[in-house]
């Protein structure tokens, strides 16, 4: 490996040590001492690769996208048409296997941090926003091939991640009851429903 891999397959294992700690002990135990401790290393030596706790945050948010997509856009590759990647996107995400991927703690815990810094809410903001444009261009593409008009893609994708958001934290606080699972079936033919213009 060149050395100039070596700083990046460093930030990452950095990554990969405070999002295993969150997870197991939660944000207020993700101290630099410990995240050291559990790579074997002198904490100071994280200091060298971010400068401080909130650049190794920003990052964090960054490194969980990656692992999101990992579950997700792999799959659209498999189907030949729009409207087939398109219902990949729907079961996956509202059956939270995308969101499952991350550890709520790790999430969550992030997120607590953006209501306080700007910096880390922005991070947010551009995960989110990656997230719409990836929607926007699946639904694009499916009206195209089905030829719809009369929907906004993009109002429709954020009414998506709003609907899969409020129903991830519900699902967290209740869990997957039979009448949560319900719920999210009459979300899915909803949302058909509007995807087949049938709501304008």
């Amino acid at each position: 490996m060149s050395r100039k891999g070596i700083p990046d397959l460093r930030r990452r294992e950095i990554l990969e040590s405070c999002y295993q700690v969150i997870a197991r002990r939660g944000l207020e135990g993700a101290t630099l001492k410990r995240i050291g401790k559990e790579m074997g290393v002198a904490p100071s030596l994280l200091i060298h690769y971010f400068k401080n706790k909130e650049e190794l945050m920003i990052a964090l948010v960054e490194y969980m996208v990656e692992k999101m997509e990992t579950t997700l856009l792999p799959g659209l590759k498999k189907f030949r048409t729009a409207k087939e990647r398109l219902a990949y996107y729907i079961d996956k995400t509202l059956n939270f296997d995308v969101a499952q991927t991350v550890d709520d703690k790790v999430f969550y815990g992030c997120f607590y941090l953006s209501l306080k810094e700007d910096r880390i809410r922005q991070s947010f903001q551009r995960m989110y926003i990656h997230d719409n444009d990836i929607v926007i261009r699946l639904i694009s593409d499916y009206m195209i091939e089905e030829g719809i008009t009369g929907i906004d893609p993009e109002q429709i994708s954020v009414q998506i991640t709003s609907y899969i958001e409020g129903f991830y934290i519900y699902r967290v606080i209740f869990g997957g009851t039979p009448e949560f699972q319900r719920a999210v079936e009459g979300l899915k033919q909803l949302l058909w429903y509007a995807l087949e213009g049938k709501m304008t």
